[in-house]
């Protein structure tokens, strides 16, 4: 008897397409609040200023994962590295951190910036 596993990306197709409307409020929510973070953050930061803004109940919380899916996909975060979960039913669980696009260019500059200092003595 053959069993069908499905891959991570499978199901988070299957999570986005059951959840369109979440997906559609937590991606354009967070397109938004991305570029305001410069610092790394989390899923949990993610949802944590979703809810304070006055975000609707998620049906699936799994849907939180296809948006940072295609938001690392669309070139718009990127990974790294790792924070504990804040949450107790989490128990601590790993989750990655991100940084946006912005923040990463910041970083960026401001390293260029360093190789344009003349010191004289």
């Amino acid at each position: 008897m053959d069993k069908y596993i499905e891959t991570k990306d499978e199901a988070l197709e299957r999570v986005t397409f059951a959840n369109k409307e979440d997906y559609c409020k937590i991606f354009s929510f967070a397109e938004n609040w991305i570029k305001t973070q410069f610092k790394q953050f989390s899923a949990d930061d993610l949802k944590e200023a979703y809810f304070v803004g006055g975000g609707a109940e998620i049906k699936q919380p799994n849907v939180i994962g296809a948006v940072f899916r295609d938001l690392s996909k669309g070139g718009l975060i990127f990974h790294h590295g790792f924070t504990k979960s804040k949450h107790k039913v989490a128990h601590g669980r790993d989750l990655k951190t991100w940084i946006s696009l912005e923040y990463k260019l910041k970083q960026s500059n401001n390293a260029s910036n360093k190789n344009n200092l003349k010191l004289e003595l």
